[in-house]
């Protein structure tokens, strides 16, 4: 078993340009082994027979908030606090992108632009004719696409911790790549291994010093762990995300925030993104690593408030 999830892991490794991808697949081959035995099952939000091809999580009322998260995250993995901080006011809307959560059955392979007309399919769905879009990571790819696809349908732009397509994008330290061929450990549960997976996105002492926040990851991710063709096709569609110059024709307010301390997308990522765009506001985050939402929520929060921005 060990040779066999060596040369799975042997094979991606051409495909995969962050170590984001390094880690989450072994991290989602090791969920797919042990899945049967941990995994607690929840409920499917509920959609429309005939409407988006992908599901949806959906709670409070006003203005539409888009969230659309990273690379083998449904929308099930968000703080539960700032989640509902936010639903005080705005109708916010959680994507299961395809692949993920209960959008693993939707049709693959995809593009980075699915995902997108997936997101104002949801939007659509609820009665929303624009929206607030907010993307995390590979999330930040596809609500750059939104914006560029769909431009009236977007109010204002955050990009956490993303990045621009290629080959405008700063690609990871080589050395992490090293992760990829790396088997997942066979003596250890798969909670311990997410609990260290999720840690070590996070800057270096966070998990220390706030472990209620990785404990509440980690059962975020049990709740519908994401199978290895939900991580590969995601991970095609990155790969093949490109046209950055598209960028210099978005006109919509935006913020893009990134920490310093991001091991996984660097920062000079946000930096670029920021000169790419016309109308962003840069916001750095010093000492913060790639789990925004999470490590620094209040700024996370403040940024999604003010209208100003």
């Amino acid at each position: 078993m060990k040779h066999i999830q060596r040369r799975v892991a042997l094979t991606l490794a051409p495909l995969l340009d962050t170590a984001v991808f390094s880690s989450a697949t072994s991290a989602a081959i090791r969920s797919e082994q042990l899945a049967q035995r941990v995994m607690k099952r929840g409920t499917p939000s509920l959609r429309p027979a005939d409407g988006p091809a992908v599901h949806w999580h959906e709670g409070g009322s006003g203005p539409a908030l888009l969230l659309l998260n990273g690379w083998t995250a449904s929308g099930l993995v968000w703080p539960s606090k700032v989640v509902k901080r936010l639903e005080r006011s705005f109708h916010v809307l959680r994507v299961d992108s395809r692949g993920t959560g209960w959008s693993r059955g939707a049709p693959m392979p995809f593009t980075i632009a699915d995902l997108a007309d997936d997101a104002v399919d949801v939007l659509h769905a609820n009665g929303h004719e624009e929206t607030i879009v907010v993307g995390l990571s590979m999330g930040g790819m596809v609500a750059q696409e939104v914006a560029m696809r769909h431009p009236d349908a977007v109010t204002r732009l955050i990009l956490l911790a993303t990045r621009p397509p290629a080959a405008a994008h700063i690609r990871s330290p080589k050395s992490l790549m090293a992760l990829a061929a790396a088997s997942a450990p066979t003596d250890q549960s798969l909670t311990d291994y997410l609990h260290a997976l999720w840690a070590g996105f996070a800057a270096p002492t966070f998990a220390d010093a706030h472990p209620e926040v990785i404990e509440e990851i980690v059962a975020a991710v049990l709740q519908r762990t994401t199978p290895r063709t939900g991580l590969l096709n995601q991970a095609r569609a990155v790969v093949a995300w490109h046209g950055a110059d598209r960028l210099g024709h978005v006109n919509i307010p935006t913020v893009v925030a990134h920490g310093t301390a991001d091991q996984l997308i660097p920062v000079g990522n946000g930096v670029r993104l920021s000169t790419l765009i016309p109308s962003a506001r840069y916001v750095e985050l010093p000492g913060v690593g790639h789990l925004i939402p999470y490590e620094a929520a209040e700024t996370f929060v403040e940024i999604v408030e003010n209208t100003d921005s």
